[in-house]
């Protein structure tokens, strides 16, 4: 999840938005409601050129957007509700990019980014009816070569990001989702060479909160519910590689990614998954001399992530996947270099992760987690010629793992 919001809050037709100011605490409250039901939120961007230097093309869509940015303790909080579709699509066509060709695609049915200093509170619901749809597309186009291109997207039903700081970040998150999310990038240059680098990614959550604190606690309740099918795809097809192509898909159910430095941080409650997530990667180059090939897809039913420096740490979670879950990475080449890749597929992860720099720190957790949902992982390449192959497919039920580090 990515700081969204600022730059497409004139996505959020049909939602109110309401302030108000308290002071019996000495704090300050924002109150937000905004529905956007039955909502056709579509943004599109395009660039077709011949023979060009830097390319920067972005396009956004998002049915309810709140951005908060406060110099002294506030409260916050916000209700969001999305239905319909929410759609961000950005194509990029040339003949020749002598800089960097970058085409990027954000779609969110609601997201909310609160950026904290002090102690504050919040409150977040975020829900995305049944039947609903958010779809971010990128596509690049090359028909003779590319110096370098970047070439992303994101997707969301419910995303939630805070940024605390000198202080603390306490309250509850809800998000609920049954809306099919997708998200997906592509890159043609069937006759075409990529350059110096090529990245091609897509990413995309039914439900992600993302928390983090410097010198600032984060303590949150969280409840995270998704129904619907969760895709990422992300596709390259060239005459010739980069020296360096990155291509990556993570598909998530639910995710939550907590991390403090130099203050205590916190995460308790349950994300339940009964969502297809699917994350495929496919690259087909055909001559690759002296290039890396670095390819990877990831998905998860459930995932959540504490990581800390210096302090405390609790991380307690249910976690429930009766969803599919499935990876794929495939890999096709005619003459080349070397490939490293991986296919990874969880019903449900959880990782705490702390790095004790200060003396009497404690890393605790309980997680609880059934998985009932068909796992797989499928890493495949095949070239006539190369350095030598990496990879690795990693299929997994139920994953938790502590990491306790002495120093850092």
């Amino acid at each position: 999840m990515s700081r969204f919001a600022r730059a497409l809050t004139a996505g959020t037709s049909a939602a109110t938005l309401l302030c108000a100011t308290g002071y019996a605490d000495d704090t300050t409250e924002i109150l937000n409601g905004q529905i956007n039901l039955q909502a056709q939120v579509n943004a599109q961007g395009q660039v077709v050129a011949g023979q060009t230097g830097n390319i920067n093309l972005t396009a956004g869509g998002v049915g309810n957007a709140l951005d908060v940015e406060t110099q002294s303790s506030h409260d916050v909080t916000s209700d969001q509700q999305f239905g319909g579709f929410a759609t961000a699509t950005a194509s990029t066509s040339v003949s020749a990019a002598d800089g960097t060709a970058t085409t990027i695609s954000s779609a969110y049915g609601n997201s909310a980014v609160l950026e904290l200093r002090g102690d504050s509170d919040i409150d977040m619901t975020q829900s995305a009816s049944d039947g609903s749809n958010v779809f971010a597309g990128s596509t690049l186009n090359v028909g003779s070569y590319a110096y370098s291109n970047i070439t992303a997207a994101t997707a969301a039903a419910n995303a939630v990001e805070t940024i605390g700081s000198y202080g603390s970040v306490a309250g509850t998150i809800r998000q609920d989702s049954g809306a099919a999310v997708e998200a997906r990038s592509i890159v043609e240059a069937r006759t075409a060479g990529l350059g110096e680098f090529s990245v091609t990614a897509a990413t995309a959550s039914g439900n992600a909160i993302r928390s983090q604190g410097d010198e600032s606690a984060v303590i949150l309740a969280t409840d995270q519910a998704n129904r619907g099918a969760v895709r990422a795809s992300a596709r390259v097809n060239a005459g010739g590689g980069g020296v360096f192509t990155t291509v990556a898909a993570q598909a998530q159910g639910n995710g939550l990614d907590i991390a403090t430095e130099w203050a205590y941080g916190e995460a308790r409650g349950s994300q339940v998954n009964s969502g297809n997530t699917d994350a495929e990667a496919n690259i087909n180059i055909g001559n690759f001399d002296n290039e890396s090939i670095l390819a990877s897809s990831e998905s998860l039913g459930n995932s959540a992530i504490l990581t800390n420096l210096g302090t405390d740490t609790f991380l307690g979670l249910d976690q429930i996947n009766t969803g599919g879950v499935r990876s794929v990475t495939r890999f096709d080449g005619d003459f080349g270099g070397e490939v490293l890749g991986s296919a990874a597929a969880f019903g449900n992860a959880a990782t705490s992760w702390g790095c004790q720099a200060c003396p009497d720190t404690q890393t605790e957790g309980v997680i609880n987690q059934t998985n009932s949902g068909t796992v797989d992982a499928t890493f495949q390449t095949q070239y006539l010629t190369g350095w030598g192959t990496t990879g690795t497919a990693t299929a997994i039920g139920n994953s938790a793992t502590f990491v306790i580090q002495d120093g850092p």
